[in-house]
């Protein structure tokens, strides 16, 4: 564990310089050391994770070569699509339940939970996905104290900071000391070893092949590969789902908003009769370029993707000729203080507008959901496509109204410190009406 010294960068250029240096301050490190703490990895899986982690001199890198697959699988071409419509293809009957009935109420941060959990691991992991269990679902939720209320029962009771992931991670003897939710994830530990026994992989998207083929050359065990898909389950779920419910919240709370979104989708939506059933099908192979959507994602992620980006530095460097960072110590880089900068984003920062992106460019280095650099975050294509995907089809499907009353902001809980982008802190009840024309009829995405 790093000890010492703890840098905070809070301007953007000094940012984009510490992503120049990205084997001196190091993402990479941070990895290693939290993956293997947070899922209890086994020594010789932790070591074979630490070692060599800067790929240097050409020299085997298991970090690297996980890395490298994870950028590769997820980047635009044929397996991300693959991947997109195998979870588009769960997540469109999911959507599909809400117009069973003609006023069904809900509470909108649970439904998106509980949707884009089985979409987004579905795809990833295939049909044989241990999340497919609630209850392996309901583990994964209390170990990362990321949502209230589960379909059956309140998963996450009111409790110590540390009875979580960051306590996994940082306290010794986690058995001991943050007792409940290491139970929690050894139990989605025995799920995941299951999955490996059955050679569940084999169906699974490229990401998850290859990892399973890269780890396999390392000689990693079935225990240990099943503990870093605990990690990469955190990674492609904990940040895309408060996403998702934010950009759907924005949209339906802003009726101008909702018009023009809905106005802008109607190029991307074929209809069709075949035998007296309506067909819709709403391609999302370009929806990324829809402005007005596109615009929302980002405002969402530029209010709400405001935790801070960690570095470890691994040697001592001079950062921008001015600076010097000492070997051991911590960078911290807040979102919040490029995110929120007046002088970035002139005098409406604080103000969320949804039509923001669709006219300013912001300057490199101000805007960072994603990371940046050499650590762009590998899953970013698939996460938009699944939030745009979403937010699409409600808005050409249902009107979705508060149960009672009218809108009210449900605040941010910002207690999470292995978040990026934060919840809501309150429920959002609501109820869902099927629009005129749209209710009957068989719905599909399409992806190409």
């Amino acid at each position: 564990m790093p000890e010492g010294r703890v840098y905070i960068i809070n301007s953007p250029d000094l940012a984009l310089s510490v992503q120049r240096c990205p084997t001196k301050i190091s993402f990479w490190h941070v990895e290693a050391l939290f993956t293997g703490r947070l899922a209890g990895l086994g020594p010789f899986a932790a070591k074979a994770l630490a070692h060599n982690i800067d790929g240097n001199d050409g020299q085997p890198s298991y970090l690297r070569e996980g890395m490298t697959n994870a950028h590769s699988a997820m980047k635009p071409g044929d397996s991300l699509t693959d991947v997109t419509r195998a979870s588009l293809e769960l997540l469109t009957p999911l959507i599909g339940e809400l117009g069973h009935n003609n006023n069904s109420q809900i509470e909108l941060g649970n439904w998106v939970t509980k949707v884009l959990m089985a979409s987004i691991t579905g795809g990833i992991f295939g049909p044989q996905s241990p999340y497919r269990d609630q209850q392996i679902a309901d583990a994964f939720w209390y170990v990362f104290n990321l949502v209230i209320y589960s379909k059956s029962a309140v998963i996450m009771e009111s409790r110590s900071f540390q009875d979580n992931a960051a306590g996994l991670m940082s306290l010794p003897f986690p058995r001991l000391f943050c007792s409940k939710s290491y139970t929690a994830r050894e139990k989605l530990a025995v799920a995941f070893e299951r999955y490996y026994a059955v050679r569940g992989y084999d169906s699974a998207s490229r990401w998850v092949r290859g990892a399973t083929k890269i780890s396999d050359s390392y000689g990693i065990s079935d225990k240990d590969k099943a503990r870093i898909d605990i990690s990469n389950s955190h990674a492609t779920l904990a940040n895309t789902i408060p996403a998702a419910f934010w950009t759907i919240y924005h949209i339906f709370s802003d009726p101008t908003l909702l018009d023009e979104l809905r106005s802008a989708l109607i190029p991307f939506l074929t209809i069709r009769e075949q035998n007296d059933i309506t067909a819709y099908e709403l391609d999302i192979s370009h929806i990324r370029n829809v402005p007005i959507l596109r615009s929302v994602l980002s405002e969402v992620l530029r209010h709400y993707a405001n935790g801070t980006g960690t570095r470890i530095v691994v040697e001592d460097i001079m950062l921008d000729n001015r600076y010097f960072l000492k070997q051991g110590s911590f960078v911290f880089m807040p979102n919040r203080s490029y995110h929120f900068n007046s002088s970035i984003w002139g005098p409406t920062v604080n103000v969320f507008d949804a039509r923001r992106f669709m006219s300013f460019k912001p300057p490199s280095g101000s805007f960072r959901p994603f990371g940046g650099g050499a650590n762009l975050c590998p899953g970013r294509f698939f996460a938009m496509n699944g939030i745009l995907a979403i937010s699409a089809m409600l808005a050409l499907r249902y009107d979705i109204s508060p149960a009672t009353g009218d809108w009210v902001h449900p605040g941010i809980d910002d207690s999470n410190m292995t978040l990026l982008v934060h919840p809501s802190k309150a429920k959002t009840a609501v109820k869902i009406i099927p629009r005129q024309n749209s209710s009957n009829g068989n719905w599909t995405f399409k992806v190409s």
